[in-house]
């Protein structure tokens, strides 16, 4: 498996719904793609809090390279480019894919981002949440960077935690 994500950082004035009606009108296009286990369209919008943004930020499953390849240099990632210009993807190694019964009907996202410090010897790495009322949870890591990222998925908005950041699913595609 691969996990591929951009994070496209937007003005503090940009109208949400401009991403809302984008997705709604294009989301069904990655709906059965090739080799893609899931797609999770996460936006984040601006609030009172100086923590939170307006982003854009879809996060993709793949079960192996093909699809995301296809993805990327057969046009489809092209629709990026046009609308929000030369964006970096992070490419992650999932290492936990726990996709529940209710998946398809999470409506948001809770990320939880780490560093990867120095140690001796490895140590297993594992979902810092024990119990969860979440409908799945993935564990991606990359050793290119020595970090890793928790993703919880839920079907109503989960308490803020500080220790996260929450996205909305505008939709999933599997």
């Amino acid at each position: 498996m691969i996990a591929m994500q951009y994070k496209i950082s937007l003005p503090d004035n940009y109208d949400m719904n401009v991403i809302r009606q984008r997705v709604a009108d294009n989301g069904h296009r990655t709906d059965g793609f090739q080799d893609l286990i899931f797609k999770a369209y996460l936006i984040s919008e601006k609030r009172d809090s100086s923590k939170s943004c307006n982003e854009y930020s879809p996060l993709y499953i793949w079960q192996n390279n093909d699809g995301m390849n296809k993805f990327i240099f057969d046009g489809y990632y092209d629709n990026i480019l046009s609308s929000f210009g030369w964006q970096k993807i992070n490419i992650g190694i999932p290492i936990t894919c726990c996709l529940g019964k209710d998946f398809n009907l999470s409506k948001f996202a809770l990320e939880i981002e780490h560093e990867i410090t120095p140690m001796k010897q490895m140590k297993a790495i594992n979902f810092s949440l024990e119990k969860d009322d979440c409908t799945s949870k993935v564990l991606i890591y990359n050793p290119d960077k020595w970090k890793y990222v928790e993703y919880y998925f839920y079907k109503d908005r989960p308490i803020k935690k500080t220790i996260g950041k929450i996205y909305s699913i505008l939709h999933l595609s599997q």
